[in-house]
């Protein structure tokens, strides 16, 4: 196998396109089609961009060494959570319980941005910063903080260099009555341009929340009470 027909192996078992390849590494499909022809090669710092993102070694892509564990390392899972970046001892992080990835990392980068914070949830959102963003208690107050000090549609970076996954995770548990979110591909850029980009996938829908928490708690007791004065 020459080293052209092994990184077109190493390419499919990582699930991307020529074109999603591409992508990856700021060039076009054509150029990903012609080092898997063989017509041309990459440069060295473009092959060690390749190993990166295919998860292959250097050794194998142009020697062809290792070739009988079939092209990709194994993937070894994160010992951090990509959410909340908080130690996971098992399968599910025990903290904001996103399930830990069991493939390596595909497709783009994102990063959420929030704002329009409510006013009277400057509590509940300290505690999903903390639960589901993995921010210390002091960091979580400051940055509600930050967002009362702002103009009302200032766009705050929440997280960055998450995976789609990730980023559609938070989204979808963060309490978002309490916030504005925005979800933008993260490309590197800096905070104050990735506040200025496009929405780049819709949110996720909600997970119902169970019980009928303190407010329907209160209201139950106040229709009793009612009910008990009729008597």
């Amino acid at each position: 196998m020459e080293w052209n027909d092994r990184l077109a192996a190493a390419r499919k078992a990582a699930g991307l396109s020529q074109e999603q390849l591409g992508e990856r590494l700021d060039v076009t499909r054509q150029a990903v089609s012609k080092w898997e022809s063989g017509q041309a090669t990459p440069d060295v710092l473009t092959a060690a961009r390749l190993c990166e993102v295919l998860h292959i070694s250097a050794d194998y892509l142009l020697l062809g060494k290792n070739e009988a564990s079939s092209g990709p390392e194994a993937y070894t899972p994160p010992d951090t959570c990509p959410c909340c970046g908080r130690e996971v001892p098992g399968s599910i992080c025990p903290a904001c319980g996103y399930p830990k990835p069991e493939q390596p990392p595909r497709g783009p980068q994102y990063a959420i941005l929030v704002s329009n914070l409510s006013w009277s949830g400057s509590q509940l959102a300290e505690e999903d910063l903390v639960r589901y963003c993995g921010f210390s208690k002091t960091d979580a107050t400051a940055f509600v903080q930050q967002m009362k000090e702002d103009n009302y549609g200032t766009r705050l970076l929440l997280r960055r260099g998450l995976t789609d996954t990730a980023a559609q995770w938070i989204a979808s548990h963060i309490r978002r009555q309490l916030f504005s979110i925005r979800i933008v591909e993260d490309c590197g850029e800096s905070e104050d341009t990735l506040r200025t980009k496009a929405s780049a996938m819709e949110l996720p829908a909600s997970p119902p929340k169970s019980g009928i928490g303190f407010w329907g708690v209160v209201g139950a007791v106040i229709v009793a009470l009612l009910i008990l004065s009729l008597f």
